[in-house]
């Protein structure tokens, strides 16, 4: 009895353990955001990581500023990937990127709303992907 509990238990763990969504790895590329004024454009690396529908992202911090980006998501079962985050390094913003982990080639769209002593100000940035070799 016991041992037909355990190979049951077992048949049902099973699919979980090997379960990895078709989108689960890590994805990395370039965060491009056009200048605001006085300053120069932003380009830095982005690394993303999918594991179970869900994704959490981070930048290296930018050359001018010192500011690196970290946030969070989700990745539909089609492949729809919605992330948010916001800044380190002494900075004030918040971002929101959105696209698609199934296109080709992988293009998030979004924007990164900054605070300032001068004032606020958006900018429209775009994400460039790729996965990772498995």
């Amino acid at each position: 009895m016991m041992l037909g509990f355990v190979i049951v238990a077992a048949l049902l763990l099973a699919p979980a353990a090997f379960a990895a969504g078709p989108f689960d790895g890590t994805y990395t590329g370039t965060l491009s955001c056009p200048a605001f004024p006085d300053q120069t454009p932003m380009r830095v690396d982005i690394s993303v990581t999918v594991t179970e529908r869900a994704a959490i992202y981070a930048t290296k911090a930018h050359d001018l500023t010192g500011a690196a980006e970290r946030g969070r998501g989700t990745v539909s079962p089609s492949g729809e990937i919605a992330l948010s985050g916001g800044c380190d390094g002494g900075f004030s913003c918040v971002t929101d990127y959105r696209g698609n982990l199934g296109a080709k080639p992988i293009q998030l769209k979004g924007s990164q709303r900054w605070w300032f002593r001068s004032g606020e100000r958006e900018r429209p940035c775009a994400i460039d992907l790729a996965r990772g070799k498995s």
